[in-house]
């Protein structure tokens, strides 16, 4: 048996578009003499796609599409990805939708759930994860509750498809191969009732976060170990935007052999169609196509998320300012490599306060890349807005409108971002970024209106430490990022207590304060305040966070002074950075918990 397995590209929300794609993909099937043809899980809609689903006539469109992919099922079978519904209204109040796989055989969907005289030709989802950026039971019922009534078990109904030639393949969909935390179990309940000569296929619609390959693997392998039988793992490629957030969809797919070793991996973050052949085990091409790690596969990710998304929206330009700055410098990189060095505009826009040392680095960084370049200074700008407001006064309230401290900070910030780079970039015809890294995003350190503002957060995953592993990443084929932009203390040079020449910057510290954050937000299993300070206290905290215990000391002498510490920036993190955070502009993710959709928080004044 010959299966055509298709790591597709799913355009969100764009069924037309989808099903041209599986059109031509079922042509080349047939050009190979495949007898099967595999795509994603939700190949037809798209998957992150949100209260779309409330919207009756697109659901229809969906089920047209599915009908039409029926319909190239000729000479070939083909088993797809899509949303099924039913004549009856679901616990939320709407007519009742499935996440569920299809088989489309000579020209007819086969029955996949059977039980007496109940019958459905299509497979529903059996595990529904609600967690991350994951909300499946907003829309979706699943295959335990179509079970339930049914009168039966999941075991009655949850059944391997037999194929014409005795082959039996087991279809899960996505979710329900993550099960170890789960109340079902779907790879055990089809693995009792299949044999060494049989198939697994997960059809997936999973997005990208760094490291998830070896989770991955992990997971499935031990699936495909655990009952003796080969597994094909089908992800799609693309990216998607649920509105707070943008998520890649890297494909990596992958074949396991029954033991648990990884027979065939498909490329990452590309389109790809490889053919398996099926007998009494599974040939794959040869050889698997390297993969990327660490901070590499990072910058593939975020590079393919800007570049696909500014396409989406028609964005052909960006402007960025470049403060000398690592944060900046890494964003120019980024968007270069995603749009060409000629479509990335770098405005350095100097004030008293910015050295020498940093206007130097942002000049040498456009002339490494190749970027055009403009010093645009803000002073004049900044000093004749003071004087206006020096001269204005209230009604019924005598405060005088003195521009200095942090007021006179912040009008930076609002000034370069607000008004310099967003006009600019209405003059070159493109749009302006937000440069903010998520140590920053997460204690609220950036402007309101100022450098919260852009198109696209691209850093706003990455805490500072990654920033600079990221830097160097770039640099290792030669100096783009400027040695001085990486060795410079992090500045954002608003004051003159920020003088880098003088070794001042930021009032966080790297990279304990980064170590200290994640260990607030990334768990799986959530740490407060009090789990820092009770860690601290009892002696466990460093080791915690993963931090040297010999550099806590010499930040902290004192217990109580670190103490101090945690609850001036817990303040921050639940209060003003809230506010902000929640006005950001979308953040590419790439880890396990990114502000916005993923890490879901609401103003409770805590």
């Amino acid at each position: 048996m010959k299966i055509f397995a298709v790591q597709m590209d799913v355009v969100p929300g764009r069924p037309d578009l989808n099903f041209k794609t599986i059109q031509k993909y079922i042509v080349e099937a047939k050009a190979q003499k495949a007898d099967l043809a595999v795509f994603p899980e939700m190949c037809i809609p798209g998957y992150l796609i949100s209260d779309l689903w409330e919207e009756t006539t697109f659901v229809s469109e969906c089920l047209s599409i599915n009908d039409k992919v029926t319909a190239l099922a000729d000479g070939i079978d083909i088993l797809f990805g899509s949303v099924a519904r039913e004549n009856v209204n679901g616990e939320n109040g709407r007519p009742l939708l499935y996440n569920a796989a299809y088989y489309a055989s000579q020209g007819n969907l086969q029955p996949l759930v059977q039980f007496e005289d109940h019958v459905k030709y299509f497979l529903p989802k059996t595990l529904l994860p609600c967690y991350r950026e994951f909300d499946e039971p907003r829309y979706f019922s699943d295959l335990r509750a179509l079970a339930m009534k049914w009168g039966t078990t999941l075991e009655n109904i949850l059944k391997p498809y037999r194929l014409r030639g005795g082959i039996q393949l087991g279809i899960t969909i996505c979710e329900d191969g993550w099960d170890a935390n789960a109340y079902a179990h779907p790879f055990d309940i089809l693995g009792l009732q299949m044999g060494p000569r049989d198939l697994f296929i997960n059809i997936s619609c999973s997005p990208y976060t760094l490291g998830k390959t070896k989770a991955r693997n992990r997971v499935f392998s031990h699936h495909a170990k655990q009952h003796r039988i080969p597994l094909l793992y089908l992800n799609s490629v693309g990216t998607q935007n649920n509105g707070k957030n943008i998520y890649a969809f890297e494909g990596d797919s992958c074949v396991y052999g029954s033991e648990g070793d990884t027979l065939f991996s498909f490329p990452t973050f590309e389109p790809y169609a490889a053919t398996l052949t099926v007998d009494d085990s599974v040939h794959c091409p040869i050889p698997s196509f390297e993969k990327l790690t660490g901070m590499a596969e990072v910058r593939a990710a975020l590079v393919y998320m800007i570049r696909e998304n500014l396409k989406r929206w028609g964005i052909r330009r960006v402007v960025i300012g470049a403060s000398g700055g690592i944060d900046s410098a890494v964003s120019a990189v980024l968007y270069s490599d995603a749009l060409g060095a000629e479509n990335v505009f770098l405005v350095n826009m100097p004030t008293r306060f910015n050295s020498d040392t940093t206007k130097n680095a942002a000049r040498d960084l456009a002339d490494n890349l190749g970027c055009p370049y403009m010093v645009a200074p803000i002073t004049d700008v900044i000093e004749s807005l003071r004087l206006s407001l020096a001269k204005d006064s209230f009604v019924r309230n005598d405060t005088k409108m003195i521009v200095e401290g942090i007021h006179y900070e912040n009008v930076q910030a609002r000034m370069r971002s607000g008004a310099f780079l967003a006009t600019i970039a209405s003059v070159v015809g493109g749009a302006f970024t937000c440069n903010g890294n998520k140590s920053e995003i997460f204690v609220g350190y950036c402007t309101l209106y100022g450098d919260t503002s852009g198109v696209l957060c691209a850093l706003g995953d990455l805490w500072k430490v990654q920033v600079y592993e990221l830097a160097r990443e770039i640099n290792k084929q030669g100096e783009i990022i400027p040695q001085k932009s990486i060795d410079i203390p992090a500045s954002a040079e608003l004051s003159e207590a920020q003088n880098v020449d003088e070794g001042k910057g930021d009032p966080i510290i790297y990279p304990y304060h980064d170590k200290l954050f994640s260990y607030w937000l990334e768990r799986w299993n959530r740490n407060g305040l009090s789990d820092s300070i009770h860690a601290l206290k009892t002696g466990t905290l460093c080791s915690d966070i993963d931090f040297s215990e010999s550099r806590f000391r010499e930040i902290f002498p004192d217990d109580s002074l670190a103490v101090l510490d945690m609850e001036l920036w817990w303040k921050r993190y639940q209060g003003i950075a809230l506010a902000k955070r929640i006005q950001m502009p979308p953040i590419l993710s790439v880890s396990r918990r990114a502000f916005g959709f993923d890490y879901r928080e609401s103003q409770m004044g805590r």
